[in-house]
């Protein structure tokens, strides 16, 4: 059970789904947290979502929303099923993805959204997503952050993205959920049917929720192969985390030239080429000699200039809110 339960708020000014609410699910589940899904959008990889849940016992889905009949009855009895969870406390983390748009249509009452705001217990997270979140919401909101999605498809790439070949997303910027974003992705990828891996270049090998989850997916690896925490102003320090980012480029290398993946992730890399672990050049000559048919997904803050050029989509989650400016620590199960 969480101690603070906080609104967190994932808006963007893209039609693209934000696969975070779906990583913070999957670090939710690997803690034992209950976990309720609402999906209120169609999207690709939806599928991928239910059958997640078979795999997390404490992820419950509920697709009823999206249904092609009677569409407006079924959003609102998905959305007062959910409301009812959410004020009896039967979840720890209530998910209402794809909820902002209906608000924007008066689909939904924004005046019911604030009321289950206000009133939800204090230990139940609760999140929302969609694109041009009302100004309202924003106020109520403990986290935002404003996914801004720029596509990079180069005329010469057009073709082959078209005929089903692989991506490079970089996902970047100074807001939260990144990571997750990344987990989330991966998730529904496996879960439908693609084996995936998840390479992270800065965690170090602990028992974080989205590690304990992912033992429990069948198509999809996680490997944390960094050191932890990074003081750039430790010299001594600073050495640990180049051998280590070595090694890990070193396997990240092989997994990327196994043609045994149809997606890898490569979390926190932008962090290390900052800081000077992973050399930028090697990893842009890395882009294009992938296997053709492979998905790239690189994240972490400041990204190379060079590594953004490639990328087929440029994510930049900007942070608009922040809980932890405001002294709240790191939660287990939402943050860990």
């Amino acid at each position: 059970m969480l101690k603070t339960g906080l609104i967190q708020l994932y808006t963007s000014n893209s039609k693209q789904i934000n696969f975070a609410t779906f990583g913070l699910a999957l670090r939710a589940s690997g803690q034992n947290l209950r976990t309720l899904i609402t999906c209120f959008k169609s999207f690709e990889l939806l599928d991928g979502v239910e059958m997640a849940s078979t795999f997390l016992d404490s992820m419950i889905i509920d697709k009823s929303a999206i249904e092609k009949t009677n569409i407006k009855e079924k959003i609102l009895f998905s959305y007062n099923k959910a409301a009812r969870e959410t004020l009896k406390g039967s979840f720890d983390v209530v998910i209402l993805d794809g909820i902002i748009p209906l608000i924007n249509q008066d689909l939904i009452g924004i005046k019911d959204i604030l009321r289950l705001i206000n009133e939800k217990p204090d230990n139940v997270e609760l999140v929302l997503s969609g694109s041009d979140a009302p100004k309202d919401i924003i106020k109520k909101a403990d986290l935002v952050t404003e996914m801004v999605v720029k596509n990079h498809i180069h005329t010469s790439k057009k073709e082959n993205i078209q005929n089903n070949q692989g991506t490079i997303e970089v996902v970047t910027g100074n807001g939260k959920g990144k990571t997750t974003y990344c987990l989330g992705k991966a998730m529904l990828t496996s879960c439908l049917g693609t084996r995936s891996s998840i390479l992270q270049f800065i965690k170090s090998p602990k028992p974080y929720g989205e590690v304990k989850a992912i033992e429990k997916i069948p198509l999809l690896g996680i490997r944390s192969m960094g050191e932890g925490f990074l003081d750039p102003c430790s010299t001594g320090s600073k050495k640990k985390h180049i051998d280590s980012a070595r090694r890990a480029w070193k396997e990240c290398l092989k997994e990327i030239l196994s043609m045994k993946y149809g997606l890898v992730v490569l979390d926190e890399i932008n962090n290390a080429i900052h800081y000077d672990l992973v050399n930028p050049e090697r990893v842009h000559e890395m882009l294009f000699k992938k296997p053709d048919t492979l998905n790239l997904i690189l994240s972490g803050r400041n990204a190379h200039s060079e590594v953004m050029d490639s990328a087929t989509t440029l994510i930049e989650m900007k942070e608009i809110k922040h809980p932890f400016n405001r002294g709240i620590k790191a939660r287990k199960g939402i943050e860990f």
